[in-house]
C-alpha cells in the first residue's frame, strides 16, 4: 500500500515553497473556487507520473510558476512499511525524478515504476481519480474493465516468458511436423498403417456398410423430428391459449360495436394537467426565489456599509497608500537616530571646548592666509641694530680700561650712551608698530567674530569650526527630512480610514494591513452574496418568463376546447369520466387481450374453426412423438447387429489394436496439446485472470451502489450493450434513464468496486476532486461514509469546495486560510 505522508511544492502553479501534511485518512482538503485544489491534485499526479509536456491539449496543464519559483517538488510516501521521498524537478520526458529511501540513499532509476506497478497516468486517472469531468464523461463498460484488469495483470510477465520457453521445449520433445524419430511422429505413422488394414477388413463386410448407412439415415431423421417437436408443442400451447381467450374476445367484440362520442381526449387531459402542474410548480418556485431574494438583499444591505463601499470604489488608491506607507517605513529605517544623537553630542562637546554655544563660521582659505601673515608679522622683532652699538661701546670701554687710555674708555662710555638713546627710540618705534599690528589683528578678529577667543587659538580652532559647521548643516538637513517625513505621513493619515489610530508608523502599517485584509474579506463576501443575488434574480426572471409561457399555452388549450378557465375544464373532465364509465365493461375485456391476441383471434370467424385448428395441432404433435419412438427402436436393433459384426473375425482384433493405439496417440497428443495450449493460455493469461475477477467487481459495486441509493437499486448488469441496473421492484433501467446524481453514483460504485477487488495486488491513494457536486446532502453523507470505509484499505484524498466538510469534526486542510496567511 502506498500512502502519501508529506507534500512539498517548490513551485507549481499558484503554490510555491508550500508544505502539506497528510497525517489523517481520509485526507479532507477544503478550498473555495480558485483556492488551488485542482493545482494540488495535479501536482501529486505530476510527481508520480511526470509533468505535462505542454503540447496540444497539455498546453495549459504544466502549471509553470509565474513568479519564477523553481518548478517541481517532492512527495514523502510510505510503501511496504518504508519511507521514501519522490522528488521531481524540471527536465526532459516529464522531468528529472529521484527516489531517496529513509537512509538517505538514492534508489535505482526504475524504482518508482516498481512502486506504481502497471499503472500509468491514464490508467490511474481512469481508476483512482474522481472529478466532476471524468464522472460526467465516464462510459465505463465491460470491455474497459477487462482491459484495465488485463494491464494490471502484467506483473510477473518475465516469469511467464520463461515458462513459455520450458513448455516449447517439452512439446518439441514429443512431436515436430518434420520429425521421424519422435514418439508421437512414429505412432501417427503406425496408426495410418493400421487404419489402412482395418479399412480393408471392414470393406469385406457388405452387411456392415448397409447397416451403417441405414443407421446414419435413421439417426438424421430422428434428429429432424426432435428439432420439429418444440415447434409443434409451442403451436399446441398457442392454439390452446387462443381457445381459452375466445369467450373474452367474443365479449370484447360485442362491446366494441357501441360507439361513443368524445369531446375531450386523454392526450388533451394529460397536456392540460401537465400545464396546470407546471404552473403550480413555477408559482411555488417563484415564491421560494422571491424569499431568497429578500434574504440576500438583507445580507447585501448588512454587508454594504459605507466603509466597504468606499474600499470597493477606491481599492487601488488604498493599495497605493499601503505602498506609500511601506516606502515611508523604508525611508525612516534609513535615517539612523543613533547617528543624529552622535552629531548632537559632538556638537555639544565642541561648544563646551570653546565655552560658547554659538561658534563663529570657519575662515576661508584667503582669510586663513591673511591671519597667518598677521601673526607672523607680529612675532618678528628687529634687534640687530640694538645689539651692534652697545657692543662697540663695551669693547671700547674694556680696551680703555686695559690699555689705560682714558680717551678710549670715554669713547666707550659715549658709545654706550648713544646706544642707550638709540635703544629708547627703537623701543618707541617697536611699541608703536606693535600697537598698529594688534589693532589690525583685533580688527580681523572682530570682522570674523573671533574676539571672544585667544588670538593664539584662532588658527588651531579652524578645524573644529569646520566640523562644527558641518555638524550643524547635517542636523539641519536631518530636521528638514524629518519635517518632510512628518508632512508626508500626515497627508497619508488624512487619506486613511478615520477608525485607524496608532502611536507609531509600524503600528499604523500593521493596523492598516489588518484593515485591508478585513475589507478584502468583507468585499469578497459581499461579491459572493451579490453574485448569488444576481443568479437568483436571473433565475427569477427565467421562472417568470416560463410562467407567462405556461399560462399562454394553457389558455391556448382552453380556447381549442371551447372553455375559458380551470372551473370549466373541471366540468369537462367530469363529463369525460361519465362517458368513460359506459366503457368500463369493454375496457375490462380489452385489458385481458394483448394486441397480438386480438390479431390472431381475428383470423377465426367462429369458435368452431378455432376448435378444429386445436385438434389438428394435437394430431401433428402425437404423430411426431409416435415416429420418434419407432425410429429409436429401429436404431437400437441396428446397433446390436453392427456390434455383432465387429466382434467377429480379424476385423475385431485389428479394431482393438487400432483402439489401443488411438489411446496412446491420444495421451501423447494431450501432452503435446497441453504444452501448446498452455503457451496460448499464458499469452492470454492476463485476460483470463481478469475474467476471474470481473464478477467480484460487479458484486462489490452492487454493494456500494445499494449503500449510496439506500437499497433502491440491487443489481448491476454490464454486457456488450452497455450498463443496466435493477431496482427492488425488479424493474430494469438503462443509464440514460437514471437521474444525473444516480448515474454518477453508479459509475463511482463500479470504480470503487474495481479498486476494492484489485487491492490484493496494488493499493494507491484514491483522489476525489469535487466529484459529488450533483449529490444531495443525504447521498453526499453516504458517500463520505463509504470513503471512510475505503480508507481502511487505501489512502483517500478528498478535495471539496463545500464548507459543510468543516462541520464533520475531522481535521481539514484549509486552503483558503493558507492563502490568507500568504497575503
Amino acid at each position: 500500500m502506498m500512502k502519501i505522508k508529506q507534500v512539498h511544492i517548490d513551485g507549481f502553479g499558484k503554490w510555491h515553497d508550500q508544505d502539506f501534511s497528510f497525517t489523517n485518512n481520509p485526507v479532507l482538503i477544503y478550498g473555495a473556487n480558485e483556492a488551488g485544489k485542482t493545482t494540488l491534485a495535479a501536482f501529486i499526479l505530476s510527481i508520480l507520473f511526470g509533468f505535462a509536456d505542454g503540447r496540444g491539449k497539455n498546453k495549459y496543464q504544466q502549471y509553470i510558476p509565474k513568479d519564477g519559483s523553481s518548478y517541481g517538488g517532492s512527495l514523502t510516501v510510505i510503501a511496504d512499511q518504508h519511507q521514501y521521498v519522490i522528488k521531481r524537478v524540471k527536465g526532459k520526458n516529464g522531468g528529472k525524478v529521484t527516489v531517496t529511501n529513509e537512509k538517505g540513499k538514492k534508489e535505482k532509476q526504475d524504482f518508482l515504476a516498481k512502486l506504481l506497478g502497471p499503472l500509468d497516468r491514464e490508467l490511474y486517472q481512469a481508476i483512482y481519480s474522481f472529478n466532476q469531468n471524468n464522472i460526467l464523461n465516464d462510459e465505463l463498460d465491460r470491455e474497459q474493465l477487462e482491459q484495465h484488469l488485463q494491464r494490471l495483470g502484467a506483473v510477473g510477465s518475465q516469469e511467464w516468458l520463461q515458462q513459455i520457453a520450458h513448455l516449447e521445449k517439452t512439446a518439441d520433445s514429443l512431436y515436430k511436423p518434420r520429425g521421424r524419430k519422435l514418439s508421437l511422429n512414429r505412432h501417427l505413422k503406425e496408426y495410418d498403417e493400421l487404419r489402412e488394414r482395418v479399412n480393408q477388413a471392414q470393406s469385406q463386410s457388405s452387411d456392415y456398410h448397409r447397416l451403417v448407412e441405414e443407421q446414419v439415415e435413421k439417426q438424421s431423421e430422428l434428429e429432424q423430428l426432435k428439432r420439429e417437436q418444440p415447434q409443434l408443442k409451442h403451436q399446441v400451447e398457442k392454439e390452446e391459449r387462443l381457445q381459452r381467450l375466445w369467450p373474452i374476445y367474443d365479449q370484447w367484440q360485442n362491446h366494441q360495436k357501441e360507439s361513443l362520442t368524445e369531446r375531450l381526449t386523454d392526450d388533451e387531459i394529460i397536456k392540460v394537467q401537465e400545464l396546470q402542474s407546471r404552473e403550480r410548480e413555477l408559482n411555488t418556485q417563484l415564491r421560494s426565489f422571491n424569499q431568497q431574494q429578500l434574504e440576500q438583499q438583507a445580507v447585501v444591505k448588512k454587508l454594504s456599509d459605507p466603509e466597504v463601499n468606499d474600499y470597493r470604489s477606491r481599492k487601488a488608491h488604498y493599495q497605493q497608500l499601503k505602498d506609500q506607507l511601506l516606502a515611508l517605513q523604508i525611508q525612516k529605517n534609513g535615517q539612523t537616530v543613533n547617528q543624529q544623537e552622535q552629531w548632537h553630542t559632538e556638537l555639544k562637546q565642541l561648544a563646551e571646548r570653546y565655552g560658547s554655544v554659538n561658534l563663529p563660521d570657519p575662515l576661508s582659505e584667503r582669510a586663513v592666509s591673511e591671519l597667518e601673515g598677521l601673526l607672523r608679522a607680529n612675532s618678528q622683532t628687529n634687534n640687530s641694530q640694538n645689539l651692534f652699538i652697545p657692543g662697540i661701546g663695551i669693547v671700547l670701554f674694556i680696551l680703555g680700561l686695559i690699555l689705560r687710555q682714558p680717551l678710549v674708555w670715554i669713547c666707550g662710555i659715549i658709545a654706550l650712551g648713544g646706544a642707550g638713546v638709540l635703544w629708547f627710540k627703537q623701543q618707541q618705534r617697536e611699541k608703536q608698530l606693535t600697537e598698529e599690528r594688534n589693532s589690525t589683528l583685533q580688527s580681523f578678529g572682530k570682522n570674523h567674530n573671533l574676539t571672544a577667543f585667544p588670538t593664539s587659538k584662532w588658527l588651531m580652532m579652524q578645524g573644529d569650526l569646520h566640523r562644527y559647521h558641518d555638524l550643524r548643516t547635517q542636523l539641519e538637513q536631518a530636521d528638514k527630512r524629518k519635517t518632510n517625513f512628518d508632512h508626508q505621513l500626515e497627508l497619508i493619515k488624512q487619506q486613511l480610514p478615520v477608525s485607524l489610530t496608532a502611536d507609531s508608523l509600524n503600528e499604523l502599517i500593521n493596523s492598516y494591513q489588518r484593515w485591508l485584509v478585513e475589507m478584502q474579506d468583507q468585499l469578497q463576501r459581499l461579491n459572493n452574496v451579490e453574485q448569488e443575488l444576481t443568479r437568483i434574480q436571473r433565475r427569477n426572471d427565467q421562472l417568470t418568463q416560463q410562467l407567462i409561457e405556461c399560462r399562454q399555452a394553457k389558455e391556448t388549450e382552453y380556447k381549442s376546447l371551447g372553455i375559458k378557465n380551470d372551473n370549466e375544464f373541471k366540468q369537462l373532465q367530469a363529463q369525460k369520466v361519465a362517458d368513460q364509465t359506459r366503457k368500463v365493461t369493454a375496457s375490462a375485456y380489452g385489458q385481458q387481450l394483448t394486441t397480438s391476441d386480438r390479431q390472431q383471434l381475428a383470423h377465426y370467424d367462429s369458435k368452431h374453426l378455432l376448435d378444429t385448428k386445436v385438434s389438428l395441432v394435437h394430431q401433428n404433435l402425437a404423430a411426431n412423438e409416435q415416429k420418434q419412438t419407432e425410429l429409436e427402436t429401429a436404431l437400437a436393433q441396428i446397433n446390436v447387429q453392427i456390434n455383432a459384426l465387429v466382434q467377429e473375425g480379424s476385423f475385431s482384433e485389428l479394431n482393438q489394436k487400432l483402439t489401443n493405439l488411438q489411446t496412446v496417440i491420444w495421451n501423447e497428443t494431450k501432452q503435446w496439446l497441453s504444452s501448446q495450449l498452455a503457451i496460448r493460455w499464458i499469452n492470454g493469461a492476463l485476460k483470463l485472470a481478469s475474467q476471474d475477477r470481473y464478477p467480484k467487481i460487479l458484486q462489490q459495486a452492487e454493494k456500494f451502489f445499494a449503500i449510496l441509493t439506500a437499497d433502491r437499486y440491487q443489481k448491476i448488469v454490464v454486457d456488450d450493450n452497455g450498463i443496466n441496473v435493477l431496482n427492488r421492484e425488479q424493474q430494469i433501467f438503462q443509464v440514460a434513464e437514471l437521474s444525473l446524481g444516480t448515474a454518477e453514483q453508479l459509475f463511482i460504485s463500479l470504480r470503487l468496486g474495481f479498486i476494492t477487488v484489485i487491492s490484493d495486488q496494488i493499493k494507491l491513494p484514491v483522489m476525489v476532486d469535487d466529484g459529488f457536486v450533483n449529490f444531495d446532502n443525504v447521498r453526499r453523507g453516504r458517500m463520505l461514509k463509504l470513503l471512510n470505509q475505503m480508507a481502511e484499505e487505501n489512502q483517500v484524498i478528498y478535495f471539496t469546495a463545500n464548507d459543510q466538510i468543516k462541520k464533520l469534526g475531522s481535521p481539514v486542510v484549509d486552503l483558503d486560510q493558507l492563502n490568507k496567511n500568504k497575503v
